[in-house]
């Protein structure tokens, strides 16, 4: 096996996935394995070999997340690590090293990172020999093993969704809608919650059996009132197809039947007690935590969110103890670089992810529906915010937009505030494709240093939003003099200030060309 793929290996057999003797191997490794096809190669090598063993199946899994996160950011080396493994498991199951259940278990690593499934690992890829029988799992006792596994360790309905999901990862899509519909021909109050879960984030024909699913078990009248208030919510969130048609169908015929506006009435309502977020980093993911209480239990939901993507990520931890939510609310804090914040700002940022994602064809994360049950944030619906929008809101007396060329610059230049916003802003910097060309191919530190001028050019509104949504978030955090600076940074690129003029936007520059190593200094 190549060496640094077996070094990483061995790091993690003998330390574990958490300690930080694997953390600090895998950080100074990571980008060396992506790039690497022979160690690519090595690893899914040692995956397919070693199926049972879940090291080398932890460490592949690590990548194609690193990979994902790569893709995403217009990072370096993702597509190559893709590509390799594609390749590499290819010709592993040409020679035969490969079982049916170990594609469907490698798919479900791809489902977990959130990466379309290669046709290479469905059980019946395009071009396999129908004639050739293969050989099928057995899922009834998979299915059987993953539920008394999420019970054991206290899971609920999205711990078992998840579990399901990446075990139907492998099947094509016409072979997963038929099992997801199977499933929820059972009388099983997870399975019914796992539904919506699908309904957000399935392909077309999963939802449009989940569809079909709801209006069986609402014409048995086993469809519980909770499952059918969240439909609405969801068809909202749903693109125009046979599905959304399903689902308003639905409601027609639960209207029919007087069950629409059914409601909870004896269901206890949550205390939210702390919410927390983090700034919005240089590829504009930003986290939200909430820590409440329903039931006498602790809880904290906990929120990704990124720009073109929306609500990236949600879910929500029930807390054993006071102690638990405590640690986890300390890490938010400190090592996530979180304030504090009021329920108002929290909901303005989640209704524009909402409005965002949807708008780039991302449905939330199908945790969310449990965040919004947890804090009673089934009101939220998608609204988009231009920057004008958001522009008013953290200037709503106009003082930034009614300043003078001198107070603007003044604003724009209050050294004590661009000193205390470094902590939150130290991330912010450009490394695309593009940047890394003009860095690679410049041979002048002078040249590069303009042309990342000129590229930034064409991304005002990019860093005007991400400016301002960090001053909602700091005045609420009651940070007025940072978020006013930061507020008026981004007044200025909206209205063509000459970005040189603008100390944040310079700090940017000179970020980037310290992070491509052609700084100036």
């Amino acid at each position: 096996m190549v060496k640094i793929a077996e070094t990483c290996l061995n790091v993690l057999y003998q330390h574990g996935l958490s300690s930080p003797q694997f953390q600090f191997c895998f950080e100074r490794a990571k980008h060396e394995l992506l790039a690497n096809d022979l160690a690519c190669d090595a690893i899914v090598a040692e995956v397919m070999q070693s199926m049972d063993h879940p090291g080398a199946a932890t460490l592949f899994g690590l990548l194609l997340d690193e990979a994902r996160m790569a893709i995403e950011n217009d990072g370096q080396y993702g597509k190559a690590f893709l590509e390799n493994a594609e390749k590499a498991i290819k010709a592993r199951i040409a020679a035969g090293a490969c079982e049916p259940l170990h594609r469907l278990k490698i798919a479900g690593l791809y489902r977990r990172a959130g990466l379309p499934v290669p046709d290479i690992l469905m059980l019946d890829p395009v071009g396999e020999n129908p004639a050739d029988e293969t050989p099928m799992p057995d899922l009834d006792g998979a299915l059987a093993g993953l539920a008394a596994d999420v019970e054991a360790e206290g899971g609920g309905a999205y711990e078992f969704f998840s579990g399901l999901d990446e075990m139907s990862a492998g099947m094509p899509e016409e072979a997963k809608a038929a099992f997801v519909h199977h499933l929820l021909s059972l009388d099983n109050p997870l399975l019914e919650r796992c539904a919506l879960y699908w309904l957000v984030s399935g392909a077309s024909l999963t939802r449009e059996a989940v569809a079909a699913s709801l209006r069986e078990r609402l014409m048995r009248g086993k469809l519980e009132p909770e499952t059918l208030s969240y439909l609405p919510i969801i068809r909202g969130w749903l693109p125009a197809g046979a599905a959304r048609a399903a689902i308003d169908d639905l409601g027609k015929l639960a209207r029919r039947r007087g069950l629409a506006d059914v409601s909870n009435q004896n269901r206890a309502e949550p205390i939210v007690s702390d919410i927390m977020a983090t700034t919005a980093d240089g590829v504009g993911a930003q986290g939200l935590t909430i820590v409440g209480k329903l039931q006498a239990q602790t809880f904290v939901a906990m929120i990704l969110l990124k720009t073109g993507y929306g609500i990236k990520d949600a879910f929500v931890i029930r807390c054993r103890s006071k102690r638990e939510a405590a640690s986890i609310v300390s890490y938010a804090r400190q090592e996530a670089n979180s304030v504090r914040i009021d329920r108002m700002t929290a909901e303005l940022l989640l209704e524009a992810a909402l409005a965002d994602g949807i708008e780039n064809g991302h449905p939330p994360a199908p945790g969310f529906i449990d965040v919004m049950e947890a804090c009673s944030l089934s009101q939220l619906r998608p609204q988009e915010r231009d920057l004008q929008a958001l522009l008013d809101h953290v200037d709503p007396e106009k003082e930034i937009q009614n300043a003078t060329a001198a107070q603007l610059d003044r604003m724009l230049r209050n050294v004590p505030a661009l000193d205390a916003l470094v902590p939150f802003t130290d991330s912010w910097f450009e490394d695309t494709g593009e940047t890394r060309a003009i860095i690679k191919g410049s041979r002048s530190v002078r040249t590069v240093e303009k042309k990342i001028w000129a590229f930034l050019e064409a991304r005002r509104d990019i860093w005007a939003r991400r400016f301002l949504q960090t001053a909602i978030i700091l005045k609420s955090a009651k940070k007025e003099r940072m978020s006013k600076a930061l507020a008026a940074a981004a007044f200025a690129l909206m209205h063509k200030h000459p970005l040189q003029d603008i100390p944040l936007v310079e700090d940017i520059v000179m970020t980037t060309l310290d992070a491509g190593g052609g700084s100036l200094w």
